[in-house]
């Protein structure tokens, strides 16, 4: 009588094994872009007016939640820098995000007094309009930090 014998190859056994650790992998890779903060920065024309605006989205779900459609600058009390974005979530729900501003100096330099994160909530296919105002006079440039608010990325985010 023939016994059936147990394939006990090396082969046989990690197939499942491999299986089991890419799905863990995939699902600790989709955890982390939910952590990844979006970051906008101006586009200068010759005329160093904001031409347009720069997205840098590593986390793809959050720039649907939160995508910035255009930026303006003006001058407050005579030399200090006032910014206002506009920003459009394309989702069905309402979402929430978190954002702040960095400031930077005509060097490239941040310039001490980054603003604190806030937390808003945007309703579905509503368009709304974040402002701040530099801390400084020599501040020249900027650049908005979006973050995921149920998905931080550091202690130092919302």
């Amino acid at each position: 009588m023939n016994t059936p014998t147990r394939n006990s190859s090396p082969q046989s056994l990690s197939a499942p094994f491999c299986g089991t650790v890419t799905l863990v992998f995939a699902i600790c890779c989709a955890l982390a872009a939910c952590n990844l903060t979006n970051t906008v920065r101006p586009i200068r024309g010759s005329d160093g007016a904001i031409a347009s605006v720069e997205q840098s989205a590593p986390n793809w779900w959050l720039d649907s939640k939160a995508t910035v459609v255009d930026a303006r600058e003006s001058i407050v009390s005579g030399d200090t820098k006032r910014v206002q974005v506009s920003i459009y979530s394309s989702q069905m729900q309402q979402q929430r995000f978190s954002y702040r501003f960095e400031w930077y100096d005509r060097s490239g330099m941040r310039v001490a007094g980054m603003d604190s994160w806030k937390s808003l909530m945007i309703l579905p296919k509503q368009t709304l309009t974040v402002d701040a105002t530099a801390p400084s006079p020599t501040v020249t440039n900027w650049m908005l930090q979006i973050s995921d608010t149920n998905y931080p990325l550091d202690s130092t985010s919302p």
